[in-house]
């Protein structure tokens, strides 16, 4: 599987740098990369699509910093994986407010490099959770199924309701069941598909969940409860 990977970087020489830190593991690993420089965090975020594995993001960047960059990019990804390469050690713990998995420091040691590297490829392949790309009018959002609280159908407009948020997507809840992670989903009735790690309790003909009630339709109420047993690993 080749590994889409972004370098936010102003100096053409750290980011060959970089680069040929990426072949050199290629070539003793087997990985495949596709390597897309980027000289400001402008031009970075101009257009955004959340197709990146990784992120490799200076912080000391002309125009928009490296940090403030990776705040905005979290607004329209939250799954990638953020590694920050950087001389500014002092900034390098700020990178939890914007969930960074590391820090470089520059100059980077190949040693460092592979080491760091290996850590996001594996974080990137078992990830707890898969992403699920939604389209919306001015693009694609890239969000963590776990983060999707449930999804309901508005005649052909589906509204996911998640930790962050409503979004409003076109489509059906049949298309989307194949997307999400087999036993994590149920639908309580046509109109709902709903996060079973999100349910706090069953009341009747009602799913309860941090702030909503959904309904269950009575063909399906042995099917939910059964489900969500399951996911509880028989705990009810």
């Amino acid at each position: 599987m080749r590994r889409v990977i972004a370098i936010v970087e102003d100096d053409p020489a750290e980011a060959e740098i970089l680069k040929s830190h990426f072949a050199r593991y290629a070539a003793t690993t087997g990985e495949e990369f596709d390597i897309r420089r980027f000289p400001c965090g402008d031009a970075f975020l101009d257009g955004y699509q959340p197709i990146y594995d990784l992120v490799m993001m200076d912080i000391d960047l002309p125009g928009i910093s490296g940090m403030d960059t990776a705040k905005q990019l979290r607004l329209a990804d939250r799954s990638v994986t953020l590694i920050f390469v950087t001389n500014l050690a002092r900034y390098a713990a700020k990178g939890y407010a914007v969930d960074a998995m590391d820090f470089l420091l520059k100059p980077v040691s190949y040693p460092n490099f592979a080491v760091t590297l290996q850590r996001a490829l594996l974080r990137c392949r078992h990830g707890r959770h898969p992403d699920l790309l939604i389209s919306i009018p001015d693009g694609v959002y890239r969000i963590s199924t776990d983060r999707v609280k449930y999804v309901e159908v508005i005649d052909h407009t589906l509204v996911y309701h998640t930790t962050e948020g409503a979004i409003q997507s076109s489509g059906n809840l049949r298309d989307l069941e194949g997307k999400l992670p087999a036993g994590q989903f149920i639908r309580c009735n046509r109109c709902y598909l709903v996060n079973l790690a999100f349910v706090r309790a069953v009341r009747g003909y009602r799913l309860v969940l941090d702030v909503d009630e959904l309904q269950i339709s009575r063909p399906k109420r042995a099917a939910v409860l059964e489900a969500l047993n399951d996911y509880l690993g028989g705990g009810i």
